[in-house]
């Protein structure tokens, strides 16, 4: 018994060792150092492995619980950008607005099934929940121009900006003052902007954009899901997986230091969203919520997760928001059209 409680005593410090080396993720940038950034991808895991350490040792009534709560009480800022404890203002105000930020993958999930009835279904499921609630404007990633039309025909709105064979897109119900496009030599990793007149002397500036995907092997992601931790092509595949991390993490340090960039030259409040490929343990998210405010942390509830695909727990979709707003409602909405969830907010001024 006593070389289990040792040798438990040993992992749970090399766990909260671990642990520490994730928070350090937001504060150095992958440009400078990128391995920490592996391990702030790992975030909500470690937490949870922490947790269960504290319940191990409560249950031997053991002192060392001390060390995975002395952990996770240090950890707890960064817990509430994955967890949210907010709460939402469900009643209507005079001014204010609906944003729904949401990663299409060009709606694969609702117009590609082979099964003629299945689609028909989806593809109704999918327009009444356009249809159901009021959204002012849409900020879309992965959306090709025709699925971008059959979206604007369902909601009627009449203001689109998606600059030609780009996949990244603004929807508006409100009239467009200027637009333009922050480029990073592709057509689904960019930036777009607009300024839309929300009312007579109420101007808002809308950024929706796309960091650079990582372009994950499926092949690896399936094994390891699979557990097939032993077979040596999943290896191959992790160190894969790590080495194209490295340099897509560098790409989206630059990408989003050129979209601040912008963002602090606007006369106007700004609303920000899109699929940043990053973790809220990491140094690019930590840049924008420094400036701006992340919803979810604002207003959000239960687990923050937007990607619906094999990776558990991974909240990479993101809308922040000036402090000169005021947020109401956030919401996860986990429909099934995506592997993306789509992410409604109402804010208010």
């Amino acid at each position: 018994m006593k070389r289990i409680t040792g040798l438990s005593r040993w992992f749970n410090v090399l766990l909260i060792l671990t642990t520490f080396i994730a928070y350090l993720s937001p504060y150095i940038s992958p440009i400078t150092f990128w391995p920490v950034s592996i391990f702030g991808l790992a975030f909500p895991i470690l937490f949870i492995l922490n947790f269960l350490f504290f319940l191990y040792w409560v249950f031997r009534r053991q002192k060392y619980f001390v060390l995975s709560l002395g952990c996770m009480l240090l950890g707890w800022g960064h817990l509430n950008s994955n967890f949210g404890f907010g709460g939402s203002n469900a009643s209507l105000e005079k001014n204010e607005i609906s944003v729904v930020n949401f990663n299409t993958r060009i709606l694969s999930q609702v117009y590609f099934h082979k099964n003629k009835k299945e689609k028909a279904k989806q593809i109704k499921h999918f327009e009444n929940w356009l249809s159901e609630h009021k959204t002012d404007v849409f900020l879309l990633q992965e959306i090709s121009n025709n699925r971008i039309k059959l979206i604007q025909k369902v909601v009627n709105f009449p203001h689109l900006i998606q600059p030609e064979g780009k996949r990244v897109a603004i929807l508006s119900r409100y009239p467009v003052i200027s637009s333009g496009v922050i480029e990073f030599k592709s057509a689904s990793h960019l930036a777009v902007w607009a300024d839309l007149k929300i009312m007579k002397d109420k101007i808002i500036r809308f950024y929706t954009l796309h960091l650079k995907s990582s372009h994950l092997d499926r092949d690896a992601i399936d094994a390891v899901a699979a557990g097939k931790v032993r077979e040596k092509e999943t290896w191959f595949g992790i160190w894969g997986l790590i080495n194209v991390y490295k340099d897509h993490a560098s790409a989206r340090v630059t990408q989003s230091e050129k979209i601040l960039a912008h963002i602090q030259t606007s006369p106007y409040p700004v609303v920000v969203g899109g699929d940043f490929n990053e973790p809220p343990t990491s140094y690019v998210y930590h840049q924008f919520n420094s400036q701006l405010k992340d919803a979810f942390r604002s207003a959000g509830s239960g687990f923050g997760s937007t990607y619906a695909g094999k990776i558990p727990l991974m909240k990479i979709d993101y809308l922040f928001y000036d402090p000169r707003l005021r947020i109401l409602e956030h919401k996860i909405e986990r429909k099934p059209f995506s592997d993306h969830y789509p992410v409604r907010t109402r804010l208010a001024w």
